[in-house]
């Protein structure tokens, strides 16, 4: 995602590099009728396709963090939000299922999501908090 994305403090905000990776809804509106689509499709197909294949592991995973790996240096901060990640998107994974959405809707919604938390931490990682 970082060769991909370059530097995550180009995207003024986190729904912004959503929509950089096409994982925004298409909207039909007109007056006061407002429909939405599917995703737009409409950025980066390599980021998009890393987001949505990386969602599908949502379904399945346990919502807590695993040990670190020997030798990887990741400050705890950066760390303790990526756990709080994984948590979050299991659970939503989880209520999108129990509403009765389709799986494909539901892993859209989670790269989505997924997408968010990709540019905070990557700009957490590149010195740019928020």
């Amino acid at each position: 995602m970082a060769a991909e994305a370059g530097s995550f403090s180009r995207f003024r905000s986190a729904p912004a590099f959503a929509s950089w990776c096409g994982l925004t809804p298409s909207e039909h509106s007109s007056g006061e009728s407002e429909r939405r689509g599917g995703i737009t499709k409409a950025g980066n197909a390599l980021a998009r396709t890393a987001l949505i294949e990386s969602a599908w592991h949502y379904s399945t995973c346990s919502p807590r963090p695993k040990a670190p790996a020997p030798g990887t240096d990741v400050p705890p901060a950066i760390r303790s939000r990526a756990d709080d990640c994984t948590a979050r998107l299991h659970r939503r994974r989880e209520a999108l299922a129990a509403a009765g959405k389709s799986a494909c809707k539901a892993n859209a919604a989670v790269a989505r999501e997924l997408a968010c938390w990709v540019w905070e931490i990557g700009c957490r990682s590149e010195g740019t908090v928020l």
